[in-house]
């Protein structure tokens, strides 16, 4: 058998995971992978990760990762879980309370954003303008995203409360090119 990047000391030590539902670290794991944006934007490799996390101080192999991904391995010692979490930069509170995942999820939504170029310059080319100007560029997006089969406003928006339940009369805009009659 190959090396699985566990150490005898990792594999008489259990976690908090073991109580957990025996998927539920597989499936945040996994959802790290799909949403995490890596340095270049993409997302990670279980390679780069495992690479990561033995940078970081942890030694995790990259099949036993993998092992860890598929569910296949289900029980993960604390220092492996550690590791993991220092290599996609998460709390690893991620891993272990429901509210700390839902935590770092905001956080990995808000790195997608700021990964995001576009969406930088977009944010910062609306400092300085007015309030009336910022409304009208929102309202912009708004029909923009209706426009491709997407709610006016994202749920994280709606959520924290910051959504509008009705737009003024004066408020609605209509895009160039666009053929729908009111």
């Amino acid at each position: 058998m190959g090396d699985t990047g566990r150490t005898d000391s990792d594999r008489s030590r259990t976690t908090d995971t073991d109580a957990l539902d025996p998927g539920l670290f597989a499936r945040r794991l996994e959802e790290l992978f799909r949403t995490v944006p890596g340095p270049n934007g993409r997302a990670y490799s279980a390679k780069a990760i495992a690479a990561r996390s033995t940078e970081r101080g942890f030694r995790l192999g990259e099949s036993y990762l993998s092992q860890l991904r598929s569910g296949k391995a289900k029980s993960p010692s604390f220092r492996t879980v550690e590791g993991i979490a220092a290599a996609f930069g998460v709390d690893v509170h991620y891993f272990l309370e429901d509210r700390a995942a839902q935590r770092t999820r905001d956080e990995i939504d808000l790195m997608r954003l700021q990964a995001d170029t576009n969406v930088q310059l977009a944010a910062f080319r609306l400092a300085g303008l007015s309030s009336d100007s910022v409304t009208v560029v929102n309202e912009l997006i708004k029909v923009l995203r209706e426009q491709q089969g997407l709610p006016k406003d994202p749920p994280d928006v709606i959520a924290a409360g910051l959504s509008e339940s009705k737009p003024s009369a004066d408020s609605r805009l209509r895009v160039v090119g666009d053929n729908s009659d009111d």
